[in-house]
């Protein structure tokens, strides 16, 4: 059945977010195959958030006595309803919208959308009556209360402390310490508890996880729809003393962005860019960047490595420094942290993390110019300093620099996985690539070149920087046997795995090969490695080549990466091709426009909301992992950026 309408509709997902971390996610049949899709997701402090509305049953009634569901839910042995079969248009951008149709008359008469206030966890459904003739809406809300990543069943309601207060114009609902307000702009509220058993989320299944839920409903709302009106109905985490106010501003968010309808189903190109700013937008705290939704919070990792995306926003100067800050102060012994959450779930597992912070800084400083301030400059080259420091001092790190050649070390006793190839598995890592990995020391080269351009000379001369720069420019001759690119160094012998990572080392600012070196390697990962949606994390020739991302935990792990597709490695690639193609424009031009033009088909005709993290490895197709990856939307969004400089598509 999920197969069947993936093809029907789609495979992506919508969403909406805010700067909270909250979200409100779900697919083109509105009927949640996930335990994360729903209507209002609560971002809370550290990470946590919080699941309260699942879906809404509706059922509208026409005055000829005809009446339809308008949802659809998935049980293990039926679906019921099929409010699917109603819905004949749909976008998602830039905020999810679906138009359903009469099936005697086959006319449309009503428009349901979702949005989100960006300041506050409230999430607004509106139904419009676009026919030419009332009708009855019926809505009941379908409460979870629990944390996004559980799953609640009847008996977690009857054992809890429950209460139910209906008021003017809406009712709170609580759980424990769980509370919810919802609004709604007209019609009758009537307290009617039932519960919607054993409700099946078959994506759920799939992953390896309990796949059922009760859901519980404790009121429905009456609505009488006249021509061309709507109602609003709120779901707000805490309680409103304005609605239209409220309203009002969540709507005035959404017009800053061209919007479809059924008489404008694609955006224009120069509308196009102002939709990949809001799909960037999606991702941003207030100081901080949501690696990926629903399941993700913050990673140091992928926040440095796409936002260069950020410094194109508007305020995106003061959006990035902030970011910088946060994690200048959560630095802990010259490294930023990987993993940010809770205090018990911070971990300060990465070398790669630390790595591209630098270098961001570096280029955030070149690309904002004389814009940023000395004091800005100075907070961040400080970081810098103590991040060379303590790589070239501290022997508590779970890396050394090697003098020999320059180049940082990973000990192959440690069991830890520290470059973004980081799945451990029963405590030991999948894709273990203990020595001097390619990107790794592509990056420390980076950051202390920058280092001697930007430092002054008496750091420079005290930690032997260009001591180390000299050295690190001649062994790079090491990764390279004049036809491959080594993924990594080991025990002094390089490693010829045919992975992306040496083209995340080819890419990066200062070059560690000459011209033909990158052609033959940008000439074998197209062979190799490019597929329609990003890259491989491995060739499929490899042993260890796995075609599929699916299955349990346990499988889905050994295929993140051993042959499934990362969407963000098209950025690197790309700066490559900028390199080899520098001064053929149009050849770079059609290049660069291969590896983006199936996403912006998408974008351009609304039916995705954000780009996925992840495909199989082989024949790509459907979206795996997060369905919304801060790296893959900067990934596509600075490859974009690229086309338009080069004088647009």
């Amino acid at each position: 059945m999920l197969k069947e309408l993936f093809n029907i509709f789609t495979p992506y997902e919508w969403i909406v977010t805010n700067k909270l971390g909250g979200y409100a996610l779900g697919n083109a049949f509105l009927a949640n195959s996930r335990k994360y899709h729903g209507l209002l997701i609560a971002g809370k402090e550290k990470g946590e958030r919080v699941h309260l509305v699942g879906s809404t049953e509706e059922k509208v009634t026409f005055l000829s006595g005809l009446s339809y569901f308008l949802d659809t839910n998935f049980y293990k042995d039926t679906t019921y309803p099929e409010g699917y079969k109603l819905i004949k248009e749909f976008f998602y951008l830039p905020y999810p919208s679906f138009y359903f149709a009469c099936p005697q008359s086959k006319d449309f008469f009503l428009k349901k959308s979702i949005k989100m206030h960006k300041e506050k966890n409230i999430s607004l459904v509106i139904y419009q009556n676009i026919s030419t003739y009332p009708f009855k809406l019926e809505i009941r809300p379908k409460f979870s209360f629990r944390n996004h990543h559980t799953v609640q069943f009847e008996r977690d309601w009857r054992e809890a402390e429950i209460e139910i207060d209906i008021f003017e114009n809406g009712v709170f609902v609580s759980k424990n310490e769980i509370g919810l307000f919802t609004y709604i702009s007209k019609g009758k509220i009537t307290k009617e508890p039932i519960f919607y058993y054993q409700v099946y989320y078959p994506i759920e299944e799939i992953r390896g996880y309990t796949a059922v839920e009760d859901l519980f409903s404790p009121f429905k709302i009456e609505v009488d729809l006249n021509p061309k009106e709507s109602v609003y109905l709120i779901f707000s985490e805490i309680p409103i003393e304005n609605i239209n106010k409220e309203v009002n501003f969540i709507k005035s968010y959404y017009k800053n962005y061209p919007a479809l309808d059924l008489n404008k189903k694609s955006f224009s190109y120069e509308e196009y860019f102002k939709i990949l700013e809001l799909m960037v937008e999606n991702f941003l705290l207030k100081d901080n960047i949501v690696a990926g939704f629903p399941w993700f919070y913050c990673w140091g990792r992928d926040t440095f490595i796409g936002l260069p995306a950020v410094f194109y926003l508007e305020d995106g100067l003061e959006k990035a420094y902030s970011i910088f800050l946060k994690y200048k102060n959560q630095m802990k012994n010259g490294l930023i942290p990987n993993v940010v959450g809770s205090p018990s779930e911070i971990n300060y597992n990465s070398i790669d993390g630390t790595l591209w912070f630098g270098l961001r800084i570096f280029q955030f400083i070149e690309f904002f110019k004389e814009k940023v301030s000395e004091k800005q400059k100075e907070d961040l080259l400080s970081a810098v300093r103590e991040i060379i420091k303590q790589f070239l001092t501290n022997p508590s790190l779970p890396i050394r620099v090697d003098y020999e050649d320059g180049f940082i070390e990973i000990p192959d006793n440690i069991n830890l996985a520290l470059t973004w190839m980081d799945v451990v598995v029963d405590g030991f890592p999948v894709t273990p690539r203990y020595g001097k990995p390619i990107e790794i020391s592509a990056l420390w080269y980076n950051l202390l070149k920058f280092a001697s351009k930007y430092l002054e000379d008496s750091f420079i001369k005290e930690f032997k920087i260009n001591y180390l720069i000299k050295k690190q420019k001649k062994s790079f001759s090491k990764y390279f046997n004049g036809e491959l690119w080594a993924d990594r160094i080991y025990k002094n012998e390089p490693v010829f795995e045919i992975r992306p990572n040496y083209i995340i080392a080819l890419s990066l600012p200062f070059d560690i090969g000459d011209k033909i070196s990158m052609i033959k390697g940008l000439d074998l990962a197209k062979k190799e490695l490019l597929t329609t949606y990003g890259l491989r994390s491995l060739s499929p020739r490899h042993p260890n080549f796995k075609k599929y991302y699916l299955g349990s935990q346990y499988m889905r792990d050994l295929a993140y990466h051993n042959g499934t597709v990362w969407v963000w490695l098209l950025y690197p690639y790309a700066e490559v091709l900028k390199k080899v193609y520098k001064k053929t424009k149009k050849t770079l031009k059609e290049e660069l426009n291969q590896l983006v033009k199936p996403f912006r088909e998408k974008i351009l005709s609304g039916k995705i909301a954000s780009i996925p993290e992840v495909y199989d490895g082989e024949n790509p197709y459907y979206p795996k992992g997060a369905h919304a990856q801060f790296w893959s939307v900067a990934a596509v969004f600075l490859i974009e950026k690229e086309i338009k400089n080069l004088g647009g598509i």
